[in-house]
């Protein structure tokens, strides 16, 4: 069964380094569309920082205009479009720290959209010029960025380097909730490291100050990494028992992606118990919402995790299928850990 535990990884690599988000409180005068195009942004881009500064208070027009623009494009999943009107609304005279915010949020949708080294390259450059400005409120989302993308690359001690400078900063301007966040990103880089009770005794700090802030999202997402852990060390009900409550908030407040990568962690767990029915009932779960997304390196999670299940039932031919095609797009986006997993079960076939 070996293969299967390869699967795991395969599974939840996509979800483990959680959110970590360094946006300013927003004033009541925001206009309401934009507050629910930050909210859905925020859950898409679970893993990453959305780090704003003020311009969702902006008094100039165009900027204003070419702000709530990319915004609008990044809600519906149109990166590309997305980065030209931040790109045109950096062109604009900007101020230090709004340059800092339009960086980032390049680097974002850049990340969103597949292209780890450009959004590198992006919070590499929103890193730099809030150092040379001062804006130390922007200095914790792009070390925070960066370590998230160490992190997927499989570049884990580099990962932890740059959520330890992020959670320095954070604790140099008080910001409670990007601590917790940091601690849940470190706990996901101890879990692939192996360190299971390390990794265990972050997300548990994460939950209780989530709980005592009342940030559902961030509680879900602690439940996840709880059920990971579970699941590592093989307590398959207790795993699938974190799990569902982790889906349970994931439904309740829209969270799509997240939607999808539990039904992925539920059928790799079921799979793990010889519950191929229930475990391929979860995949194609998982499946459906990542192709609604467009999240092409969940699909591509998907189909080699199905490919691995359909291995180990002997299922050759649908097997290489899904696992080629899966290996392809992994190739593409530049995640390494997973592409080589992929390459030794089609070997094996």
């Amino acid at each position: 069964m070996a293969g299967l535990i390869i699967g795991i990884i395969l599974g939840i690599l996509g979800i483990i380094a959680t959110v970590y988000f360094g946006i300013k409180a927003l004033r009541p005068k925001v206009p309401l569309e934009l507050q629910r195009d930050i909210v859905k942004i925020r859950a898409e881009l679970r893993q990453v920082s959305l780090y704003l500064d003020g311009l969702p208070k902006t008094k100039d027009k165009d900027k204003k205009a070419l702000f709530e623009k990319g915004m609008s494009l990044m809600a519906q999943y149109k990166y590309e479009e997305a980065i030209e009107s931040f790109r045109e609304c950096l062109g604009l005279e900007t101020e230090g720290s709004e340059k800092v915010a339009l960086l980032h949020l390049i680097g974002n949708s850049f990340y969103a959209w597949n292209k780890w080294d450009q959004a590198l390259g992006s919070w590499h450059e929103a890193l730099e010029t809030a150092e040379k400005t001062g804006d130390e409120e922007g200095q914790a989302p792009a070390l925070g960025n960066l370590g998230v993308v160490y992190e997927a690359k499989g570049e884990w001690d580099k990962a932890i380097e740059f959520y330890n400078k992020a959670l320095k900063g954070l604790e140099k301007v008080g910001d409670e909730h990007g601590m917790a966040q940091t601690f849940n990103n470190l706990a996901g880089v101890y879990y692939l490291k192996g360190e299971w009770n390390k990794a265990e005794e972050f997300y548990e700090n994460n939950l209780r100050i989530m709980e005592r802030i009342g940030e559902e999202y961030g509680m879900s997402q602690s439940l996840t990494g709880l059920g990971l852990v579970c699941q590592a060390k093989g307590e398959w009900d207790n795993a699938i028992e974190y799990y569902e409550k982790s889906l349970k908030i994931k439904e309740k407040i829209g969270d799509e992606h997240g939607m999808a990568q539990t039904f992925n962690n539920l059928a790799v767990v079921y799979s793990k118990k010889g519950k191929w029915d229930k475990a391929i009932e979860f995949y194609n779960k998982d499946l459906e919402i990542s192709k609604k997304i467009g999240d092409e390196h969940g699909m591509a999670q998907t189909k080699a995790n199905i490919g691995i299940l359909y291995k180990e039932q002997g299922k050759k031919g649908e097997a290489k299928r899904l696992l080629g095609e899966s290996l392809r797009t992994l190739e593409k986006i530049g995640d390494r850990p997973n592409a080589e997993i992929v390459r030794r079960h089609l070997k094996d076939l």
